[in-house]
């Protein structure tokens, strides 16, 4: 191909060379002395024949040849090779005539290569084709590129090794289809993929080959390889390991570390791996002596305070670069954002230490000039400048400027929430600039489930958070199951009338089961609180609720060693209604980085609710107690849930509280691995039909609760939002009301004793529990399947309790 190009250029040169005044159909062109005349005239025009699809300027941009300059061989043939090396073209001709004004006008006739109809690819069975079809960039319709063609192989058996088949070969076809178009085949033989088998290292002395195995990704190969791809030799994976053990080593003061070329060998059928790692280890240094040098702002003590090395500790070079980001960070919530931390080493052979001197250059101070917010389509720009930390005019904070952002994200609107910086209108402004890329936030949900603990559920919702794109919430649903019927209207405006004031109100009608009795209440909620911190708020809340219970039956209740009527006990009066009018304050701290998923942050709240005659209620109770919750990664994607929750209830009325607002639990809703509501005091009960019979129990409810829940979740299939969970639970519900302790029972558990004796009942009545489970963001929402285990099960608990159902926990 690279000897007929050159010769067509040779023809064409000639051609010019022969090139003649007469018109069409003259004789032979003359002499080349005749055609001669023609180098050196003035070029009139340049033209192009034979290109349909290349653009003319497109050539044209590539020529040195140009109207109004001189025709001159040897520009011609630079223009020639240049149309060539365009790779668009299979022949190259250029013709030259006289033109009317005494010049000469320049044809360039090509002849195009055929485009790309389309692209095939065949024989991938273990990689799907839209992963393959990411890393082809040939598009229909533009012109055939043979090198373009391979680089789109490579690519393709990139993405093979990048996947372990290490022996997996990728061709190329181009196959034509007319004169004009041609369809491009990519044919891959996949073959298997290449299985570690062992791992070693060689000259490793003070780190074991364990250590360092347990350090890096890659694997070797076992059983269920074939399943999750462990095992599974993955060159970039592998490229990064050989990075991971470097830094391994220097994060245990062995700074002059060494790695070898990987001695890599196949098995004779190809199918399996053998990985030899060299290293020269060298010996291990501490650290020296620390200081500081350049535009020191404060006492060198309060540099030291910041560092987490110290002198005579191993050199750890993470170590280090954390205490680079920690003085950064001093200078950089102090204004200076072009602040430089330069590690200067000194390192002494002889007593193998490294002496450390931060020199730093802290630049000018810095001022926020413009926030520039981008990528907000719906959500209005206050509802996101009220979450910033920063303000236009306030002298630069790196650390302010980083929570803004989580504050951003965790409003829950956006998918996603960049924020960078640039220079200002001069060296002592800076433009922050936030772009966000909005989520739905509006649902419209109808749908219908079974739970093993609500049986069937059937729920319509329509919700909306993100209300006209000024925050607000509005949402409306309805819910019916085998347990619970409930209807609910919410309303939230978190930034009253653009003030630090919040506004809430809720409408509701509900009925639910407890098992021996049902409980139905209809009412409302009127909330106002205020922003104290931007993580803190306090609220007021007015409930004024109408209760009823239904479901209760008479018999015989025995109360200790003593029985009575039920309906002349003080148990009887554990159901009754009334109506509740109760104000509820409370304070609550969140920092979570996303109030629905929070992978990172703290949650707490505390509160008191007082139900009395003097606010109108029929019920009288007071109720305070509070919970605490801590969320953090842990490492790779596993992330650790905390939740410690308390509630007391009590009540002057000589009738106690009522069942209807004691501490009913147990279930996947709080303490897991127990059926629903078994936990806590239970009363003995003297059943329905012959006096005679068996006693049975009846859950008491109780005046206090302790739970605790501890879990880690991780994902298992990101794609389909599958996760799975381990947890351990304790927690339990205590009596603290005398009236139900009137005599000794010896035949009732310390776990569901009815009489509380602090610390003891405590010490022997929380009850623990330990599962596992997956949980599923399904598009009617979020769904939790969890088996629980008892660890101090009772005669008439089951060892394994599974349930599921709809919602989240904590």
């Amino acid at each position: 191909m690279r000897a007929t190009v050159r010769s067509r250029a040779l023809a064409a040169m000639l051609a010019v060379a022969a090139l003649a005044a007469e018109p069409a159909g003259a004789q032979p062109a003359p002499p080349a002395s005749a055609a001669a005349a023609l180098w050196g005239r003035r070029i009139d025009r340049v033209q192009f024949r034979g290109n349909r699809k290349v653009e003319d300027d497109a050539i044209r941009v590539n020529l040195i040849s140009r109207a109004g300059g001189k025709l001159d061989p040897a520009k011609i043939r630079e223009d020639v090779r240049a149309i060539w090396k365009m790779g668009f073209f299979d022949d190259v001709r250029v013709e030259a005539e006289p033109s009317d004004t005494g010049g000469v006008v320049v044809t360039f006739t090509v002849a195009e290569k055929p485009s790309v109809r389309k692209v095939y690819v065949a024989g991938n069975d273990e990689i799907e084709l839209d992963k393959i079809n990411e890393v082809i960039d040939l598009k229909r319709d533009e012109i055939l590129d043979i090198a373009k063609i391979k680089r789109n192989r490579d690519k393709i058996q990139d993405l093979y090794v990048e996947k372990g088949f290490y022996l997996a070969s990728v061709d190329y076809q181009v196959r034509p289809v007319n004169e004009a178009e041609v369809d491009v085949w990519f044919t891959i033989d996949e073959r298997s993929k290449v299985e570690i088998r062992e791992i070693s290292f060689i000259g490793n002395e003070k780190v074991t080959d364990e250590e360092l195995r347990r350090s890096i990704q890659t694997r070797v190969g076992g059983a269920m390889s074939f399943l999750t791809d462990a095992g599974i030799f993955q060159e970039e994976a592998f490229e990064r390991d050989l990075l991971i053990i470097q830094a391994y080593y220097y994060d245990r003061g062995f700074i002059n570390v060494k790695l070898g070329n990987p001695q890599i060998r196949l098995s004779r059928d190809k199918r399996y791996m053998y990985i030899a790692i060299p290293i020269d280890e060298g010996p291990v240094f501490s650290i020296g002596k620390i200081d500081f040098q350049g535009d020191l702002i404060g006492p060198k003590e309060d540099y030291y305070k910041r560092l987490t090395v110290r002198p005579g500790e191993i050199f750890n070079r993470s170590k280090v670069g954390q205490d680079i980001v920690r003085l950064n960070d001093y200078y950089k919530d102090k204004g200076y954002a072009y602040v430089n931390v330069t590690p200067l080493t000194s390192v002494d052979l002889e007593k193998r230490t490294v002496a450390l001197t931060f020199e730093i250059e802290k630049g000018k101070k810095v001022y926020f000039e413009r926030i520039n917010i981008r990528g907000n389509t719906k959500t209005r720009d206050k509802v996101i400048r009220r979450e910033l930390k920063i303000a236009e005019g306030e002298l630069y904070n790196q650390t302010a400027l980083d929570a803004s952002r989580g504050r951003v994200m965790a409003l829950g609107f956006f998918e996603r929430v960049d924020v960078s910086t640039q220079r200002g209108s001069t060296d002592e402004f800076i433009e922050v600039n936030i772009e966000v890329s909005e989520r739905p936030t509006g649902t419209f949900q109808i749908g219908a489930g079974f739970s093993s603990v609500e049986n069937f559920i059937a729920q319509a919702q329509i919700s909306q958070n993100n209300l006209f794109g000024r925050g607000q919430t509005l949402a409306l649903s309805a819910q019916l199951s085998g347990l619970r019927q409930l209807f609910l209207l919410r309303f939230v405006e978190p930034y009253f009338l653009d003030t630090d004031w919040t506004f809430a109100f809720d409408l509701f009608n509900q009925t639910r089961s407890f098992g021996s009795f049902a409980r139905t209440s209809s009412g409302g909620n009127l909330t106002w609180g205020r922003r104290l911190s931007f993580e803190t708020r306090a609220f007021l809340t007015y409930k004024l609720e109408s209760v009823g219970v239904t479901g209760t039956s008479g018999g015989t209740t025995f109360v200790g060693a003593r029985a009575l009527p039920a309906e002349a006990s003080s148990v009887a009066n554990l159901f009754r209604g009334g109506v509740t009018s109760s104000v509820r304050g409370s304070i609550q701290y969140d920092s979570r980085n996303n109030r629905l998923f929070p992978t990172e942050g703290f949650f707490h709240n505390a509160f008191v609710e007082i139900a009395d005659t003097y606010t109108g209620s029929e019920n009288i109770f007071v109720r305070y107690g509070g919970f605490a919750r801590h969320y953090r990664p842990l490492w790779g994607p596993f992330v650790l849930k905390l939740n410690a929750e308390i509630g007391v209830v009590t009540s002057r009325d000589p009738l106690g509280v009522p069942i209807t607002e004691r501490y009913l639990i147990g279930g996947i809703n709080d303490v897991r691995g127990f059926r629903p509501r078994s936990l806590g005091p239970r009363i003995r009960v003297q059943q329905q039909g012959e006096p005679g019979q068996a006693l049975g129990t009846l859950p008491l409810g109780g005046n206090m609760q302790l739970i605790w829940n501890s879990e880690i979740e991780f994902p298992l299939f990101r794609q389909v939002g599958i996760s799975g969970v381990v947890f351990f639970d304790a927690g339990n519900a205590f009596n603290l009301e005398q009236r139900y302790c009137g005599g000794a029972d010896t035949d009732l558990s310390p776990k569901v004793d009815p009489c509380f004796d602090f610390p003891d009942s405590i010490i022997h009545g929380i009850r623990r529990s330990a599962g596992f489970g997956f949980r599923w963001i399904s598009p009617i929402g979020p769904l939790r399947f969890e088996w629980g285990i008892p660890l101090d099960r009772l005669p008439d608990e089951e060892p394994l309790v599974f349930e599921f159902t709809i919602g989240n926990f904590f």
